[in-house]
């Protein structure tokens, strides 16, 4: 009886090595760094969209995808800019 308790402690003291071993050396399991506030994004993504350079678009991650009001806002300042383009070219013609 008494080696069953001490092989049960000595597998509970190698779970709690182990589980700390584990997480010291691949961490907490962050896949990127935390993104800048949901304001601060927005307004980098629309400033990106201003100049052209669609590869700096960055979107918050959430549990199913990216952040949809954030998607939502940089397709509404695609089209805005699209819109814009189409008036000028319209003008020069």
């Amino acid at each position: 009886m008494l080696s069953w308790i001490l092989l049960i402690v000595v597998l509970l003291a190698l779970i709690i090595v182990g589980t700390w071993f584990w997480g010291a050396v691949l961490g907490r399991g962050e896949v990127l760094p935390p993104i800048d506030d949901t304001d601060t994004v927005r307004e980098d993504n629309r400033r990106a969209v201003g100049r052209g350079e669609v590869d700096d678009i960055q979107f918050e991650l959430v549990p199913r995808g990216y952040r949809p009001e954030q998607v939502d806002d940089v397709i509404a300042h695609l089209t805005w800019k699209l819109a814009q383009a189409n008036q000028e070219a319209g003008k020069k013609v």
